[in-house]
């Protein structure tokens, strides 16, 4: 590691008999991230993750569900001006917390002026998060939906590329015609990738 990262301080012995390891928070998170810029990282429970290779199916599933929601979002925007706006981030961080900087596959949140320049979009400025598993249903499935539900995530879906499924797991703001809408793509795409075989 280069001069200017510090390593947190190392947890006291855990009661589960697993060896103590260093807790970062999103600060030193970030000093550790520019230290390794080529590196994509994200923040989980104070512990630095490596994000994981993308498979193709995972790639292309993310870049259908981005075309088919920013198409959503556009039509939204036009269609009722009176409303703010809503942006599509796809493998952005998020703010949630002191120690939980993730990078979901997709996150819409509200549209600022100055497009997230000077900050990252925290749980209260996110409609909906979805996570495309290839290798991580379980992961997804378990650790992010409990990162998100603490967050206070109001909507998180996870797409299962290898047997294709959508899993609904919050839903908050589910009256929103918008919401339902991306609900309709998603299911769309299962549909399809199913047929694919």
């Amino acid at each position: 590691m280069g001069a200017g990262v510090t390593i947190p301080a190392i947890q006291r012995a855990r009661s589960d008999g697993r060896r103590p390891h260093a807790r970062f928070s999103v600060a030193e998170f970030h000093r550790l991230c520019e230290q390794l810029p080529e590196r994509r990282l994200e923040l989980i429970d104070g512990e630095v993750l490596e994000v994981i290779a993308k498979g193709s199916r995972h790639t292309a599933v993310v870049h259908r569900l981005a075309r088919a929601l920013t198409h959503l979002l556009e039509a939204a925007r036009i269609g009722d001006l009176s409303l703010p706006g809503h942006e599509l981030r796809i493998e952005a961080p998020l703010d949630l917390g002191e120690h939980q900087e993730p990078e979901p596959d997709l996150a819409v949140v509200m549209a600022r002026a100055d497009a997230w320049l000077e900050a990252h979009p925290t749980a209260a400025d996110t409609l909906l998060v979805i996570e495309v598993a290839d290798a991580s249903l379980a992961y997804d499935l378990d650790t992010k939906l409990r990162l998100y539900k603490q967050a206070g995530i109001t909507n998180y879906w996870v797409v299962d590329v290898r047997e294709p499924m959508a899993f609904f797991l919050l839903q908050g703001k589910t009256e929103q015609p918008l919401l339902t809408a991306m609900r309709e793509q998603v299911e769309g795409l299962v549909e399809e990738l199913r047929d694919l075989g």
